[in-house]
């Protein structure tokens, strides 16, 4: 799992501006194949303005790069968030709690692929003559 995480601080006199427009982008960015979780959060500021935190959390890489493209240091925002955004920044991590269930144990006696690994004795071969 990848986590992508964007941290932008909005101009104040435009918080609502941006919120609606960031609150439509969170119902597309849902609809993505391959997005496990999104959370849009913010902080006020005593300015009036506020700092947004966009966490997505993606299944794969591929599935990240279909949404976003090839550059991963772009955001991708709706029209008329950017103009009222005085800081963004744009991380990736590597999702660490995510524990990959071991392999099952192979039954030597069952077929594997192409058959079986140690062949079971031939019917009427019981070795007696």
């Amino acid at each position: 799992m990848i986590v992508r995480l964007l941290n932008m601080h909005v101009q104040p006199g435009h918080v609502g501006q941006f919120n609606a427009l960031m609150r439509r982008h969170i119902d597309e960015l849902r609809a993505q194949r391959g997005l496990e979780y999104v959370k849009l959060a913010r902080r006020l500021e005593p300015d009036g303005g506020e700092e947004v935190v966009l966490f997505e959390e993606w299944r794969d890489p591929d599935s990240m790069y279909a949404w976003v493209g090839h550059d991963l240091t772009r955001p991708r925002l709706p029209p008329g968030t950017r103009e009222v955004i005085t800081t963004l920044t744009v991380a990736h991590y590597e999702a660490l709690d995510i524990v990959r269930p071991p392999d099952p144990p192979v039954d030597v006696e069952q077929p594997a692929m192409g058959g079986y690994r140690n062949p079971p004795p031939s019917p009427g071969a019981s070795g007696r003559t």
